[in-house]
């Protein structure tokens, strides 16, 4: 055997060349502590790993979220330097945006909250979070949780699903009074499944029941439901439909399943809706005759050694077989000439052992690396087709290893994820209390300490019911689940703390989940990454000839003027592509008013078209598993408010002959990139006129588009007199029916500031006007991007939109021939709060609820120096139970630390 130890030494600072629309630049990446045969083996250790730790998973209307953003260099967990903008947004139920705040990121660190209006429909929302850096990488390197906002009371289902018998539809019923008290006899209704979405309106029938019966394709896995009800409540519900059903996979360490030697196989069981289901069986050969038999843990994971026998094919049957339940497995084919690689602890090493049945006496390499960072290759002669070597675990990097085998041309032949568990890697955290248990309303005195800081480290501290607590927390995501494709069921499940007690178990889940699943994978070679990293708060864009969109203009000056508490003034040139970039300091709040102008050398404006960047989000993807789960979790009971209503079932009542539906249908037309981006945002529209039509109807006594549709399409559309908070009168569009209306002009929203100029857009221009009636899609969003200076409590839910099209394709300003002025209003920081907590001394006032009611504290910011104690203080509420102590911890050299400590309030 071979004893081999990776020395640890640093790296020379190396450079990476990056194209772009602006021009080609270099960024210079300081790598530390690498080793010095490393190099980049993969594009995404360039990345930034994104974590969001909350308080809790679950909420009613009227609390708040509050989360910490942790940005760290995917490469070595070091708090990144490079991002200084994180995005953070919330989507409801039916993939809406309906939060979102850019956060200052100050060493790869913030925080901020979100509040639970009321209005928000109860169901699982999703909270992600991105940097603009990392939209030049795969989605798994976009941040993603899900968090449950439940009614104030646990409703009884308002959705069920029941089988007909002798048909193949499928029958649903459905209680909006149990979302909306005052629901009438209809609600409209969305459903969509595979590539489908409909639209219907479900009636009350005469027996007094709202039905749907619909066929549904046999390979259709879930349909979902979005309910809106008359007065505007929403609702949301993913219905699984698959039958159930039982997948095994059987995958061979190292790849492939070789005749002539013992193999280890780990295997993994789903249920029908991709959860893992514990299962028991056994492995016969073509002859019948048993070979072996298995048997997973509770998440449906194990592992099976086999000595196949070439040209022997192998079956699979379950200990507890049930006849409803339909069985699939894959087992792999068992090959002649291959070669395997297998990862096992010994001691404080790890023995690697190579088999091959291809190559007898050649030279083969093992190369090791760890987060897309290649830690070096050993090269060894097989000696008949056999070689073993051995790496010290202190040698190499803690968590995440791939072990691959390569030929002697450095071909890979096979590979295998292995977690370096490493005692001396995770901070040590002390948690004293300064008793083990309380009266509600006591105060608690807690202090806490850290040992193993060589740098200062930020650190965060919970107090929550432990019932409320998430599964998910920093070492489990850093060390593990940010690294892995895919949910991974109970991450915690593996560690206490940072202490690692199932590593066979873990070892199986890498066997498994990461046989294909592993993040660092994409090769480096000349990959172009067009998102730059998104240093501040900034404004961007470019400038061009205004009869020549595609003529960018050179050397042009640009003012920008900011109107925040007070006026700032910037002044530029463009640059050779006719490109501006103004950075601006942190300023926070929602947004800030402000104006770009062009001049000429003699202070004159200049008639040319100016158009900002528009921001580019990741296409949002709602994970309908995790959903459904999350959703099915008893409401924990301290945020049960009251007692669930009981109602008695009579549905054998039910008429079918008396139910109507009515379907929405929207015949097909030329889908150009803006309609999708509208269609893809918003929905279809419900009413398209052509722009023909429009300049036809034009004449002497209508002046510009809102005068051609005020006379002619006014059945559709109408217009109020509105005057602005500048005393600005002008014509603004109402869809009939007296909704909130917002414009979009070639997909762009309209803001505010411009709609007085809406009316005079020249109906030549115009290649059609679309109108999305009563649509909720992205509705709330884009209301505070067009109103960003309105309450969020005055936001609808719902409203319609005018969606205008013009043949330039380019936005309002270049349709209207703007002259060298833009208006605009520019995104900032959102604005923090800390967590409240009243203190009710004597004559001491409270300055209204604290946020301590469910929540007990929560200060993400608090500093840590080696060994140096920090003490906190907070008083419990009124609540009794189990309550859990929460410290996430991370240094400024990528160490991580996390403890828990329970303790009792007693009424």
């Amino acid at each position: 055997m071979h004893h081999v130890k990776v020395s640890k030494s640093p790296l020379p600072n190396f450079f990476i060349k990056f194209k772009t629309g602006l021009c080609a630049f270099i960024i210079l990446i300081t790598a530390s502590r690498l080793t010095a045969q490393q190099d980049i083996s993969a594009q995404e250790a360039l990345a930034e790993k994104i974590y969001l730790q909350t308080d809790r998973k679950a909420y009613t209307p009227g609390e708040t979220i509050w989360f910490k953003a942790i940005v760290a260099q995917a490469k070595d967990n070091v708090p990144s330097g490079l991002s200084g903008v994180l995005h953070v947004e919330l989507i409801d139920p039916f993939e809406t945006l309906v939060g979102e705040k850019m956060i200052k990121l100050n060493d790869g660190i913030g925080s901020n909250f979100f509040s639970v209006e009321d209005f928000y429909a109860p169901g699982t929302y999703q909270l992600r979070a991105y940097t603009q850096w990392n939209q030049n990488f795969d989605a798994d390197f976009i941040f993603k949780t899900y968090l449950n906002i439940a009614e104030a009371k646990s409703p009884e289902p308002v959705v069920e699903k029941m089988e007909i018998e002798g048909k193949d539809a499928i029958r649903f019923i459905f209680k909006p009074e149990l979302i909306d008290s005052t629901a009438g006899n209809k609600f409209d209704l969305e459903l969509a499944y595979g590539d489908q979405v409909k639209k219907r309106i479900i009636r009350k029938n005469g027996a007094g029941y709202f039905v749907l019966e619909e066929n549904f394709a046999e390979d259709t896995d879930w349909v979902h439901f979005k309910i809106l009800t008359e007065s505007g409540k929403q609702y949301s519900e993913s219905i699984p439909l698959s039958k159930p059903a039982i997948d095994i996979q059987f995958l061979p360490e190292g790849g492939s399943l070789l005749s002539g030697i013992n193999n280890l196989i780990g295997f993994k069981a789903i249920d029908e809706t991709g959860k893992g289901v514990a299962v028991s069986g056994t492995v016969y050969d073509d002859q019948g005759i048993q070979v072996t038999s298995f048997k997973s843990n509770e998440l449906g994971m194990g592992r099976v050694y086999l000595f196949p026998k070439a040209s022997t094919t192998y079956r699979v049957e379950l200990t507890e077989s049930n006849r409803d339940i339909q069985f699939t497995y894959s087992f792999p084919k068992v090959i002649e000439k291959g070669s395997t690689l297998s990862v096992n602890p010994v001691g404080t090493n790890l023995a690697v052992q190579v088999r091959s049945t291809q190559l007898v006496n050649d030279s083969v390499y093992v190369a090791v690396s760890s987060r897309g960072l290649a830690l070096g290759e050993v090269g060894r002669k097989l000696e008949s087709g056999k070689q073993n070597l051995v790496f010290s675990k202190e040698s190499l990097p803690a968590g995440i290893l791939v072990f691959t085998l390569k030929d002697q041309n450095k071909n890979p032949l096979a590979e295998r994820l292995y977690f370096n568990h490493l005692e001396t890697e995770a901070l040590k955290l002390d948690i004293e209390l300064n008793k083990p248990s309380f009266k509600t309303e006591e105060e608690v005195n807690l202090t806490l300490s850290a040992t193993g800081l060589t740098r200062d480290a930020s650190a965060s501290v919970l107090v929550i019911p432990n019932e409320l607590k998430n599964e998910q927390n920093i070492w489990t995501y850093f060390m593990l689940s940010s690294e892995l494709r895919g949910t991974i069921e109970k991450s915690a499940y593996y560690f206490e703390g940072t202490q690692l007690i199932k590593p066979d178990e873990l070892d199986n889940l890498l066997l498994t989940q990461g046989w294909r699943g592993y993040t660092f994978n994409s090769s480096p070679d000349e990959q172009e990454m067009p998102f730059l990293p998104e240093f501040t708060l900034g404004v961007q864009g470019e400038i061009a000839a205004l009869f020549d969109k595609d003529k960018m203009k050179e050397g042009v000056d640009v003012s920008l003027m900011v109107f925040g508490e007070e006026q700032q003034f910037y002044d530029q040139k463009t640059d050779s592509l006719g490109r501006f970039n103004f950075l601006l300091p942190p300023l926070e709040g929602r947004r800030v008013r402000a104006v770009l102008q062009t001049k000429n050398d003699a202070g004159k404006n200049r008639d040319y078209n100016l158009s900002l960047d528009e921001a580019i989000k990741p296409q949002i993807t709602y994970d309908r598993n995790r959903a459904f789960f999350k959703k099915k979790e008893p409401q924990p009971e301290v945020l049960q408010k009251s007692e669930q209503k009981q109602t008695a079932d009579t549905f054998f009542d039910y008429d079918p002959s008396i139910n109507k539906l009515d379907e929405v249908l929207i015949s097909d037309y030329k889908l150009t990139p803006q309609r999708k981006k509208v269609m893809d945002t918003y929905g279809k529209p419900d009413v398209v006129i052509d722009g023909r039509e429009i300049e036809t109807k034009a004449n002497e006594y209508s002046h510009g588009l809102y005068g051609v549709l005020r006379q002619s399409f006014g059945d559709k559309i109408s217009f109020q007199l509105y005057q602005d908070s500048t005393g600005v009168r002008y014509q603004k569009a109402v869809v009939t029916g007296g909704m909130e209306t917002l414009v979009l002009v070639d997909g762009i929203p309209v803001l505010a500031d411009a709609y007085q100029f809406l009316p005079n857009l020249p109906p030549s221009e115009v290649k059609s006007v679309e109108i999305l009636d009563g649509t909720t899609q992205n509705f709330m969003p884009l209301y505070r991007r067009v109103y960003p200076f309105r309450s969020m409590l005055s936001t609808p839910t719902q409203g319609s939109i005018l969606a205008i099209y013009t043949y330039s394709g380019n936005g309002f300003y270049t349709a209207t021939k703007s002259k060298g002025i833009l208006k605009t209003s520019i995104p900032l920081f959102a604005s923090t709060k800390a967590f409240y907590i009243p203190k009710y001394e004597s004559g001491a006032m409270a300055l209204g609820p604290g946020d301590n009611a469910v929540t007990l504290y929560w200060d993400p910011n608090i500093s840590l120096q080696n060994g140096e104690p920090v003490n906190v203080k907070y008083p419990n509420n009124t609540i009794p139970g189990t309550k859990t102590v929460l410290v996430e911890v991370i240094s400024l050299d990528g160490k991580i630390g996390y403890k828990s400590v329970d303790y009792e309030i007693e009424e």
